[in-house]
């Protein structure tokens, strides 16, 4: 009878020991991101070793991936942090650090100059993680390393579109959207949509009052002496893609739109 309850009891005593356990390896990895938050580097390495070695290799996914996401901010080179923040991204791809570690990834080739991989995993952060509040920040890294790829127009389209995303109060990264967008303004090509084209003067302002009765932001552009048509065109300063998208909603209204590059000629009147 004693071996039975000894058989029974001793089964207990390790079930009570494992959620100790547990505990102490969630308490451990939170106080190396306490001691991470606080700059307190040395701190934090020192007990993200001692974690690695009691808990790296038994732990969950979701915990080995906080602890990558800490190496790769505790890494004293980059090449070390890069190395750290893609094992969040690829194994721990559905951990609460892999956008973080995206947008890491995405500042540091920004850093190395290397523009086309910034965008690349600046891109991923958007494509795989849409609600994430990394996502407008994203964008104000995607404007830099576009610009400094001399694509003006996707630079000052991200910064657009980073800017009706803003955040409520985020007067910082408005202020960073609003540089962005005022440095490649200058050099980006903008477009308006051509809808038709007359020689009469009131068939062109019939069409326009039908456009604007439509909802579209529809103008003239008076004929001249070199070029004695009356061109209807719609939308003003666009980027290309939301020319394309309007020449496209257009289209399927029945009509045979195409883009034009601005800046236009004068004589310009609604």
């Amino acid at each position: 009878m004693r071996s039975m309850i000894l058989w029974t009891v001793l089964p207990a005593s390790l079930c009570l020991a494992a959620p100790a356990g547990m505990a102490q390896n969630v308490e451990l990895l939170d106080r190396v991101e306490r001691l991470t938050d606080a700059g307190e580097a040395r701190a934090a390495r020192q007990a993200l070793a001692r974690w690695e070695g009691e808990f790296g290799s038994t732990a969950p996914l979701a915990q080995r991936a906080k602890a990558w996401y800490l190496a790769g901010r505790l890494a004293e080179e980059g090449a070390e942090a890069e190395l750290n923040y893609l094992r969040v991204v690829i194994d721990g791809s559905n951990s609460l650090y892999a956008d973080d570690a995206l947008l890491r990834l995405g500042q540091y080739k920004y850093a190395q100059a290397e523009y086309a991989r910034a965008v690349e995993y600046l891109g991923r952060l958007r494509r795989d993680y849409p609600t994430s509040e990394l996502a407008s920040e994203a964008l104000l890294w995607i404007s830099k390393s576009a610009g400094a790829l001399g694509d003006a127009e996707r630079a000052c389209a991200a910064a657009e579109q980073g800017l009706r995303e803003l955040p409520p109060d985020d007067t910082l990264l408005e202020r960073s959207f609003r540089e962005e967008q005022a440095s490649c303004g200058a050099t980006a090509r903008r477009y308006t949509v051509q809808v038709a084209a007359f020689k009469e003067v009131a068939a062109a302002q019939n069409l326009a009052r039908g456009l604007l009765g439509g909802g579209y932001d529809a103008w003239v552009l008076n004929a001249t002496s070199r070029d004695p048509l009356y061109r209807v065109r719609v939308g003003r300063s666009l980027i290309e893609a939301e020319a394309q998208a309007l020449a496209d909603r257009l289209a399927r209204a029945g009509h045979s739109p195409f883009l034009v590059s601005q800046p236009a000629r004068r004589g310009e009147d609604r």
